[in-house]
């Protein structure tokens, strides 16, 4: 386990090497957060407006409703911009010189596969939110082990779908699936890592802008409480290029044999010996 460790954060490095060479690729989590975030506040605006606040809390069949438009939105629109920069990673890995233009249109060209998938996720997450709900016995537990296994069995779903051309949600699954098997120590051991590593950086960002809102006052309260929001901005989205740039590259090398981009300049016995 501690070899395994020890690979993981080998990638870790050179993904790294990867990011340095196209930094724009920050740009579409940024995107993508900025489109989840508008399409919740347009639904808590309207939804305000028409008084369903309360209805969601007391009647099931809204509450349910909204969780799942809330999951669909989220998981496409997150699926979509996700899909850009594993594109613009393979392209990169390619030799080419991919833009974020280049990733958005090749994300817009699987749309249907994407959305498919979006509201597949959406349904999962509000049938486990139903059980957690109703039926005895799923309590938080169950329910997180439930969660971890869907995501780890999804773990590839991006790639398979940027770079496999199938429709069948099933084969998608079972691809990624097959991929994650056969580099689950490192995919978790990446995946961990790479939120370790800059973890740092968001709590630095999360204490300057509660410092911010509890304790300064002024022009002291804005600047800590901006600069404690780009620190926490930039680490979700360094740490999502990160993990869609060492994913495509895993997936790679799980299907092909190939080693690319972060897995490239190492040795891929070291990395993926027992």
């Amino acid at each position: 386990m501690f070899d395994r460790f020890r690979r993981g954060l080998a990638v870790i490095d050179a993904s790294l090497d990867v990011f340095r060479e196209r930094p724009r690729l920050a740009v579409l989590p940024l995107l993508s957060l900025a489109v989840i975030g508008s399409a919740y506040t347009v639904g808590a605006v309207a939804g305000l407006h028409y008084g369903l606040v309360d209805a969601v809390f007391t009647n099931r069949l809204v509450k349910y409703g909204v969780i799942f438009a809330g999951l669909a939105i989220s998981s496409s629109v997150g699926i979509f911009f996700n899909a850009a920069v594993v594109h613009c990673a393979t392209r990169q890995f390619a030799g080419e010189e991919p833009t974020v233009r280049d990733g958005l249109a090749a994300a817009w060209a699987v749309r249907g596969r994407i959305a498919k998938w979006g509201l597949l996720s959406a349904t999962v997450g509000t049938l486990l939110s139903v059980l957690n709900d109703n039926v005895p016995g799923v309590g938080t537990l169950t329910r997180s082990i439930l969660d971890l296994t869907w995501g780890l069995l999804t773990f590839f779903v991006v790639p398979v779908i940027v770079t496999d051309r199938t429709d069948a949600l099933r084969s998608d699954l079972r691809r990624s699936g097959d991929a994650f098997a056969r580099t689950w120590g490192e995919s978790v051991t990446v995946t961990f890592g790479i939120g370790l590593a800059l973890l740092p950086v968001a709590l630095i960002g999360v204490c300057l802008l509660a410092v911010a809102y509890l304790s300064a006052t002024g022009i002291a309260a804005y600047l800590m409480g901006a600069i404690g929001g780009l620190l926490l901005v930039a680490a979700i989205a360094v740490t999502q290029v990160l993990g869609m740039i060492v994913r495509a590259a895993l997936y790679r090398y799980a299907t092909t044999g190939e080693p690319v981009g972060p897995l490239e300049a190492l040795s891929p016995d070291d990395i993926f010996s027992e």
